[in-house]
Formats: C-alpha cells, sequence, structure tokens
C-alpha cells in the first residue's frame, strides 16, 4: 500500500499549469484527487496508525483549497503535493514529525506584521514538550497553517485578508495545542509521562490450542497506479525554467527525497515553430533544465532519464498562443516502483 501511495503522489500530484493566463483545470483535478486519497488513508487506518499525518493532509488539501479560491495556482498545487504526501505518511504509519523549516522572508524595507520567527519558536517549543503525542491534530493543524503564512509572506505582495485568515487558523489550533500539552504535563497524562500502569491479572488456565493447518493464499494483487502525466510549460524558444514553477519544483524535489527508490523519466518537447532538427535539441535541453534543476535540489542524476521528442506528440492544436504553450512542455513520468 506504501508504495502505491508513494507512486500516486508522484504520477497525480506533480501537475503544472499549461497557460500562465488562466486557471487549468488540473488544479481542482489535483484537490480532488488529494481528497481522495485522504479518504484511502482513512479507509486503511491513517487516522489511527499516524492522526498527526492525518490531519496534516486535510489541513493541507484546505490550504490548497483556500489559494485556489484566491486564483493563487501555483500555491494551490504547492499545497496538493504536501498533502497527497502527508496522506501516504498516514497510511504507512509514520511516528515521525515533520521538518519545520525556518521562515525565509525576501528583504523589504516595510517590516513585516507578523513576526514568522516567533511563531517558528512556539511550534519548536510545543514540539519539544510533546505536542505529537497530546494533540497530534492541533498540532498538525498549527504547522500546516504556520506554512501557509510563511508562503503567502515570501511573496512580494501577500494579500493582507489571506495573511491575516491563515494567521488565526494557525493561532487557533496553536493555542488549542498549547493547551492540551499544558493539561497533560499537569495530570502527568500517558501521553507526556510515557509510563503505562496496567493491573495485574490473574492467569487463568486456558485449554490447548489445536492449530489448524494453513492453506496457500493466492498473492495479493497490486492496486493499479494512476498515470496521470505531469508536466510544466516553457516560452517559445526558451528551455529555461520560468520562476513560477521553482517554488514547485522544490517541493517535487523534497518529495522525490522522502521516496528515495523511485525513478523518474523526463520527456521534452516543442510546438510546430522551427525544423526537426533544430526543435529535438531543443525538447532534451528542456528535459536536461528540468533534470539539472532537480540535481541541484539533491536529486541522484541516475533517477532521472531524459528524452527529447521535438515536432512530435502535441497535446493541443497549434493554431493560437495558448496552444502552442500547452505544446511546449516537459513531462514527469514514474518509470521505476520500489517491490518490497
Amino acid at each position: 500500500m506504501k508504495n502505491i501511495t508513494i507512486l500516486k503522489v508522484l504520477t497525480v500530484a506533480i501537475m503544472f499549469s499549461a497557460s500562465a493566463q488562466q486557471m487549468d483545470f488540473r488544479v481542482s483535478e489535483g484537490i480532488a484527487e488529494s481528497q481522495r486519497l485522504i479518504e484511502v488513508a482513512y479507509k486503511a487506518g491513517g487516522r489511527e496508525k499516524s492522526p498527526y499525518h492525518f490531519e496534516k493532509a486535510r489541513a493541507y488539501r484546505d490550504l490548497s483549497v483556500l489559494f485556489a479560491s484566491e486564483m493563487e495556482e501555483i500555491s494551490s498545487k504547492i499545497f496538493t503535493i504536501k498533502s497527497m504526501n502527508s496522506a501516504s505518511k498516514s497510511i504507512e504509519g509514520s511516528a515521525e514529525l515533520d521538518k519545520l523549516s525556518e521562515p525565509e522572508l525576501p528583504s523589504k524595507e516595510v517590516k513585516p506584521t507578523i513576526d514568522l520567527k516567533a511563531i517558528y519558536a512556539n511550534l519548536q517549543k510545543i514540539r519539544e514538550e510533546k505536542a505529537f503525542n497530546c494533540a497530534p491534530k492541533e498540532l498538525a493543524n498549527a504547522e500546516a497553517y504556520y506554512e501557509g503564512l510563511a508562503h503567502e509572506l515570501s511573496k512580494e505582495r501577500p494579500k493582507a485578508s489571506l495573511v491575516q485568515s491563515l494567521y488565526d487558523s494557525f493561532l487557533s489550533n496553536y493555542l488549542l495545542a498549547k493547551e492540551k500539552v499544558e493539561v497533560a504535563k499537569k495530570q502527568s497524562l500517558v501521553c507526556y509521562t510515557g509510563k503505562v500502569e496496567l493491573p495485574v491479572a490473574q492467569a487463568e488456565p486456558q485449554e490447548p490450542v489445536v492449530q489448524k493447518p494453513v492453506e496457500p493464499q493466492e498473492p495479493a494483487k497490486a492496486e493499479e497506479p494512476l498515470m496521470v502525466r505531469a508536466r510544466i510549460h516553457f516560452d517559445f524558444n526558451k528551455a529555461d525554467i520560468k520562476r513560477e514553477y521553482i517554488p514547485l519544483l522544490k517541493e517535487v524535489a523534497k518529495v522525490l527525497k522522502e521516496n528515495p527508490n523511485i525513478n523518474l523519466r523526463i520527456e521534452g518537447y516543442t510546438d510546430d515553430i522551427g525544423t526537426k532538427v533544430y526543435n529535438q535539441k531543443l525538447a532534451l535541453k528542456r528535459a536536461m533544465a528540468v533534470k539539472d534543476f532537480l540535481v541541484k535540489e539533491g536529486i541522484k542524476p541516475e533517477r532521472i532519464q531524459v528524452v527529447g521528442f521535438g515536432k512530435e506528440k502535441y497535446i493541443a492544436e497549434n493554431t493560437t498562443p495558448i496552444g502552442r504553450l500547452t505544446n511546449r512542455r516537459a513531462e514527469f513520468i514514474v518509470i521505476q516502483v520500489p517491490t518490497q
């Protein structure tokens, strides 16, 4: 189940817009898929096995919806990826805290209205105070909204109303988590002390158990993965990664680091303008540009294959600017899935 879930995270969640000029249907498609994966996690017992990661998957999904409602396409997709990754962790029953990144804000002359450094320090404190054990749901929500807040404030022009909404959601969950931790500490609850005292029961004589022969069973069939192709797009006659995709590619690299046994193939394409030979080279350059970016982010180069197709395999008509932009792409395809 773990490996199939990871495959779905990588094949479905890494989705990019076909046009920077309009919201792409893939945003809502990604949100719907994250919700479906949360439901899979619920049925697999993820809520009980890892309430922290299960709740964080739900919180990230809500953030994705919130950013989508604000027409923040790239931001929405970043948190869709986060949601799917957390759902995968809940299915495998991960008992590890996510790494909490310190806020990195661009240098601004205007002093920020919210002190992210203080928020980060407060979260670290309740993490150390065993909030993971005593208030996993509240901690997960607080951390998710902190990440959403840090993401929005890192922009050149953060939306004041969105910032306030994210901060309010963070604060309410943080205060609840802090209160639960304080109660657990004061009352020496099991979640805080880790000590469980069980009553001693007298053992009763039992009848001998006769073991029945085990009948051979057919091996379980693996669930079919969803092979939805992911893609990014390029400007005309360019192979440079567009700035708007960088935060999303960084999130992709993070997911790949957490799942080191999965390899990728990146396919480059062009529109129909130019010669076949030139476009073949340009298509390969685009695939290489994506690979180089992921390698710089710490992904081993041997995990990534590249190929350029040039003037073939169009997915849109080459009669409009948007159609040609859609064809100028690089697609990500999972080519190896862990078998253990």
